[in-house]
């Protein structure tokens, strides 16, 4: 079984981030995953991002966490992929993952998605050749005004039915049976942002995906096995 963690965090470009990538990057190593991938808070989220006013430099900003990933998984031996956590807010606040698109998109396809419809940017992201993950659908939290839109027939490619960092065990299970009632693949994510947080909850696939493409194709066709390490008492 091949290991991936698709849901982190670096302290470089989320506000929120307690661990420096080249850290996060290094206790995954040490775990033995084969591949991870960054997913920093974007616009409209808790991120650095936010700070410039041109579009571009807040990019600039957004990709350091990624960049020094990066960086340290070639020198450590372990593939680091880019993705991001998009907070879709529209007067509530959900949660989606991007995952296969490049750093490029950011400058050029995907300008001004902050301003964007969720299904405009699903619809952009799938013609990018990413996938899209609803991220933990029944959190509660001070930015979501109500937890647990399901948004029935939106495209979303998986759903994040187990997350490391829900406070309570009933949102994944809730997560869990959304999935379920819409049809969708399911994935696993410790929504780390800190070391001693990381691998939680992950995704294995029994054949080693050749490149990020395939392991987006994994993820999309129902290939992922999730691991969970359960650590709340559901209620």
């Amino acid at each position: 079984m091949y290991f991936y963690e698709l849901h982190m965090h670096t302290k470089e470009t989320s506000r929120c981030g307690q661990s420096p990538a080249r850290d996060m990057v290094a206790a995954y190593r040490e775990k033995g995953f084969s591949g991870v991938v960054i997913t920093d808070h974007f616009l409209n989220g808790n991120s650095y991002a936010n700070d410039p006013e041109e579009w571009d430099e807040k990019m600039n900003v957004f990709l350091r966490g990624y960049q020094a990933a990066k960086e340290a998984g070639d020198e450590m031996g372990i593939p680091v992929y880019f993705g991001l956590e998009y907070t879709h807010l529209g007067g509530n606040g959900e949660d989606y993952l991007l995952l296969g698109i490049r750093p490029e998109h950011l400058y050029r396809e995907l300008k001004d998605c902050d301003k964007w419809s969720i299904e405009y940017l699903v619809q952009v992201v799938h013609d990018l050749g990413g996938i899209v993950i609803r991220a933990h659908p029944y959190r509660q939290a001070g930015y979501i005004a109500r937890a647990g839109i399901e948004r029935p027939g939106l495209p979303v490619d998986a759903i994040e039915a187990f997350n490391g960092g829900n406070s309570e065990e009933v949102y994944n299970l809730q997560a869990y049976e959304y999935a379920l009632r819409e049809g969708k693949p399911i994935t696993a994510g410790s929504d780390s942002h800190r070391v001693d947080t990381a691998a939680t909850a992950y995704v294995g696939f029994e054949e080693k995906p050749k490149d990020y493409a395939q392991l987006c194709e994994f993820v999309r066709d129902g290939k992922a096995y999730v691991v969970y390490r359960q650590k709340h008492k559901a209620k």
